[in-house]
């Protein structure tokens, strides 16, 4: 009777401990949980106005890279004010089971799509990985093709 009665208070008290860590840890988008399968994309979006809350990253943060490591807005030229008209290109998509995805963003290139005439002439575009919610995506409309 008395085991019983300690394994129920152990068993709710750690019940509430783990919601309140869950909720503690569903705020801040690199602890959210699930496995990550990476899609291509080629679209374009703009900054959000909240951009400076979320932070910018080499890899995934929930992915198997080792190093990862976070990059100011600032130091990766990626800023308000340092992108024409707020538009960044999205060549990759991380989807992890969560309402929001993880993004591969980089500058948008003039030269992006067309042939470079030499090899010493080919610019390296740096990517970075930002959560969903600090890009504008653009709206998706679809159409009932069937009834």
């Amino acid at each position: 009777m008395f085991k019983n009665h300690v394994m129920k208070r152990l068993i709710v008290g750690g019940l509430a401990l783990t919601g309140s860590m869950l909720l503690a840890f569903s705020a801040q988008a690199a602890s959210e949980p699930g496995s990550l399968s990476y899609h291509k994309a080629s679209e374009y979006a703009a900054i959000g106005d909240n951009y400076q809350q979320f932070k910018l990253y080499n890899h995934v943060p929930n992915s198997q890279y080792k190093n990862i490591k976070t990059i100011s807005w600032k130091k990766a030229k990626l800023s308000n004010h340092g992108v024409t008209n707020k538009t960044v290109h999205i060549d990759l998509y991380a989807t992890q089971g969560t309402q929001y995805n993880w993004y591969r963003i980089s500058k948008v290139n003039v030269l992006r799509g067309k042939k470079v005439l030499s090899k010493n002439a080919k610019q390296k575009v740096q990517k970075y990985w930002v959560y969903g919610q600090a890009l504008v995506l653009p709206k998706v409309t679809t159409q009932t093709v069937f009834n």
